[in-house]
């Protein structure tokens, strides 16, 4: 096999296709392309020039991008963040998996000691691949780190919104630990869970396979498909339901499912979906439960249809410019009508 640079210039100006990355991925492998193929890429690396009317910093991303894909010796902690508009999130990560998996096949035992952090920071979901094959979506605003541990479990930790199609290992269970305190061990199968640390809860929806529920070190339950349980910190209740799952799971697919929720619980999550903040001022609403599907609707057309669906009006007050020279986030204030 020849390299064609074609392929990783696609990837570089964000034009790639899947048959691209596989190419990239396949020059890794070869080992008599691997050099040269790291040789492409550090120019690319060289190259690449920045907006200089972009007020950000992204060396840091860069340098690690760059590190993981050389032949020097991996840090300890690679951090991927993706708070940045220069570069798309699948970009940055669809290389480090690259690099991943090249370190990964050269030397297996790097990647023991090795905590690898994602932070989905732009955009309603990222998507993320662990060395372990497991692979998944990250949503807006979470943290999620993985490692493995010295009696080889692999440990993610987890902040935010995730589903994972983890991959099945009898030897290796696959551990996720909340905020919730509640922790999650499964050995191969697909679920989605949604622990925030600014939140008093911790919902986890099965969709194939079975996970067990552990808290205090302390079974407490197994789920099976189709599942739903929410945990309340506060009290420390469970509530456990059948559900359609691909209401909860359709976010990964870049849809927002709203199904008979408060306008509360829709202003969470909508917030989310389009990175906006909402201040809810209304009150007395408690009744009116709100059933919407979202996918490409205009930030715009969805309050003015919540207007319609709930009595309430929306303002939205102008950003103000802040203390480093950025606007505030846009910001939706509802009222009662």
């Amino acid at each position: 096999m020849a390299i064609n640079k074609k392929h990783i210039e696609n990837i570089y100006d964000q034009k790639f296709s899947l048959f691209d990355f596989k190419r990239l991925r396949n020059y890794f492998e070869d080992e008599k392309l691997n050099e040269k193929t790291r040789q492409i890429l550090k120019g690319q690396w060289e190259d690449f020039k920045t907006d200089p009317e972009k007020q950000e910093n992204l060396d840091h991303v860069f340098y690690k991008l760059h590190y993981s894909i050389t032949k020097e010796e991996p840090s300890k902690k690679v951090r991927l963040s993706t708070r940045f508009t220069q570069i798309a999130a699948i970009l940055i990560i669809g290389l480090l998996i690259v690099g991943n998996i090249y370190y990964t096949q050269r030397n297996p035992a790097m990647i023991k000691s090795r905590e690898i952090e994602f932070i989905s920071q732009t955009g309603f979901r990222n998507q993320f691949k662990l060395p372990d094959g497991t692979t998944g979506w990250l949503g807006h605003g979470s943290v999620l780190k993985y490692q493995i541990s010295k009696n080889g479990q692999r440990i993610v930790d987890l902040d935010g919104l995730a589903f994972f199609n983890v991959s099945h290992n009898d030897k290796q269970p696959f551990i996720v630990t909340t905020p919730a305190k509640l922790t999650i061990r499964v050995l191969g199968t697909k679920f989605n869970v949604s622990s925030y640390s600014q939140t008093n809860s911790c919902e986890i929806v099965l969709e194939e396979g079975s996970v067990n529920l552990n808290l205090d070190n302390r079974d407490i339950d197994k789920m099976m498909p189709n599942e739903r349980v929410v945990y309340h910190t506060g009290d420390k209740s469970f509530e456990k339901s059948i559900v359609n799952v691909n209401d909860f799971l359709a976010w990964k697919d870049g849809k927002l499912v709203l199904n008979d929720v408060s306008l509360e619980e829709a202003c969470v999550k909508l917030s989310r979906f389009y990175n906006v903040r909402f201040e809810l001022q209304a009150r007395g609403l408690e009744d009116h439960k709100i059933r919407l599907v979202l996918e490409d609707e205009p930030l715009e057309d969805v309050l003015k249809l919540l207007t319609k669906l709930v009595p309430v009006e929306y303002q939205i007050p102008e950003r103000k410019m802040t203390n480093n020279n950025s606007y505030s986030k846009k910001t939706i204030i509802f009222k009662n009508k």
